[in-house]
């Protein structure tokens, strides 16, 4: 499974910023952002990596 460590905005909107295999890694990858500054109106998150579908 892939996680994705995204950018949540106060309107809502997400926006994936990477994707990692392994869950806890995208989550030291937050608290590395966190320890870095952040600014606070946004948040950052991990999800699963949502699937794009493709048509041929």
């Amino acid at each position: 499974m892939l996680w994705e460590v995204c950018i949540r905005y106060p309107n809502g909107q997400e926006r994936a910023l990477r994707s990692y295999k392994d869950r806890e890694v995208a989550l030291k990858r937050i608290d590395t952002i966190y320890l870095e500054g952040y600014p606070m109106h946004v948040a950052y998150i991990v999800r699963p990596a949502q699937e794009i579908a493709f048509s041929h």
